[in-house]
């Protein structure tokens, strides 16, 4: 036990001193990389040189100071090439839609516009039967709940050209269709951290969404519950809905590189 605690503190510094090495803007000095992670010199310059030896960090000679190298980037690309969000979330979408008994979408973001990346829902409980054609639908991105969450990161000239180039077309009686309800509505999802759609985009239907995070910080997705307005109160959506929305959010975007 002592042994498997003692590999897990040594993978937790190695990687505390890679986070180290990047976010600096120079190359460091052996003594405060040993500083700032928290290890003597002698332990830093053992993980030092097991990262040079694989390519990941260089030494300058001149300085004798260290550097990430781009090897790492390569990764990075790998990563994002064959793990896609879908691929990230997995069976995420389909169990969290079993366990609240209700529709769940993974959601994206593309020319100002919603695209669904997954729809899990049963069709007997949510349109009477007839199946709701999801999975690469695009949406407005102003009267869906994921859209809202998308429009808290637009600057108010982004929301100009929305409006200019797509419109804020009314879908029901309830959609928005003014900048200044929009706006309104975009402080209140940004304050809350989800957002509501009450029937905005298709009669009867009641959508809340919460934000998917990626490795920079930045909403890179959204997660959504939707259903019957009748199953689907308010006081519903707050004690049961939204805390099971969250719990998933954040393990997809712990996937996606988010940590806090």
């Amino acid at each position: 036990m002592m042994e498997k605690k003692a590999s897990n503190q040594t993978v937790s510094k190695l990687v505390q001193l890679i986070s180290c090495i990047s976010e600096s803007r120079t190359p460091m000095r052996l003594q405060d990389i040993s500083e700032n992670i928290g290890v003597p010199t002698a332990t830093a310059f053992r993980y030092l040189n097991a990262l040079v030896e694989e390519g990941l960090v260089f030494q300058d000679a001149a300085t004798n100071r260290y550097a990430m190298t781009w090897r790492i980037c390569e990764y990075g690309k790998l990563v994002r090439n064959h793990m896609t969000i879908r691929t990230l979330s997995g069976n995420l979408v389909s169990e969290l839609s079993v366990k609240l008994s209700r529709g769940v979408s993974l959601v994206i973001e593309r020319g100002m516009e919603c695209v669904y990346l997954d729809c899990v829902y049963d069709p007997t409980s949510i349109s009477g039967g007839v199946p709701l054609q999801r999975i690469g639908l695009q949406a407005p991105i102003h009267a869906v709940s994921s859209g809202k969450l998308f429009l808290t990161e637009y600057q108010e000239s982004d929301i100009d050209l929305l409006i200019s180039q797509k419109g804020l077309v009314q879908l029901t009686e309830r959609t928005i269709t003014t900048k200044k309800d929009l706006m309104e509505e975009l402080r209140r999802t940004k304050n809350n951290k989800y957002a509501l759609d009450d029937q905005e985009c298709e009669p009867g239907l009641r959508c809340v969404a919460v934000p998917i995070y990626d490795y920079s910080g930045q909403i890179t997705a959204a997660l959504s519950c939707f259903g019957k307005v009748e199953n689907m109160s308010f006081e519903h959506i707050h004690s049961d809905i939204l805390p099971e929305l969250r719990v998933v959010a954040e393990e997809i975007s712990f996937r996606m590189g988010y940590y806090e």
